[in-house]
């Protein structure tokens, strides 16, 4: 059995990244000049603080966003198993986006598009593989070694999530139907915050 996988029914460690790595990516972003950063920013700032599936960050559009009453705004999509749901990114990712579209005459409903190219008339969507090759050339690998790939993005913040805030803001972020399930995945096999309880 993988030293990465909790017995215990807690969450297989190592499929997300480190805090190390986040800010290194966060660094590596810090200042876009060419489209492909630009793009490559608004998709790193969305995945870490969305949770986000591959299918469900391409399939996000601006038309399918609402301003609460509090003057929050949030993406209306369609999350695994069918159902809507709803994501609240965050200023930070929302203005990214921005920035990405407006730095680049971008006029698009869909918040993540492909790269001009000589033969593309206009611009389409990402694809989920699409995603998945440019989160690939960001070239870092997961706590277990292996390539990162956006699942491990979504495993990252709904892990920070859960250590920070508990299991239901957890389940908020994730779009799992309750906090049971979420805790099956997120808790940890040991106790991670040692040095704050147990500092005699």
């Amino acid at each position: 059995m993988s030293r990465f996988r909790s017995t215990s029914g807690g969450m297989m460690l190592g499929r997300g990244i480190t805090h190390d790595v986040v800010q290194s990516l966060n660094n590596k972003f810090q200042s876009p000049e060419t489209e492909r950063e630009f793009r490559d920013r608004a998709i790193f700032v969305f995945l870490t603080r969305t949770a986000l599936r591959a299918h469900e960050l391409v399939s996000l559009k601006w038309s399918a966003m609402i301003q609460t009453p509090e003057g929050d705004e949030v993406f209306q999509y369609r999350k695994k198993g069918g159902r809507d749901a709803f994501t609240a990114p965050g200023k930070k990712a929302i203005r990214a986006v921005r920035e990405y579209h407006d730095a680049f005459g971008i006029q698009s409903d869909f918040l993540f598009v492909s790269l001009p190219g000589r033969n593309l008339r206009e611009r389409h969507g990402l694809s989920t593989r699409s995603l998945q090759k440019i989160v690939n050339t960001w070239n870092v690998k997961t706590s277990a070694g292996k390539m990162i790939h956006p699942h491990a993005l979504r495993h990252t913040a709904a892990q920070r999530a859960f250590d920070k805030a508990g299991s239901l803001a957890a389940q908020k972020l994730c779009g799992h139907s309750s906090p049971a399930i979420t805790s099956a995945f997120y808790t940890r096999p040991y106790l991670s915050n040692v040095e704050e309880l147990l500092d005699w």
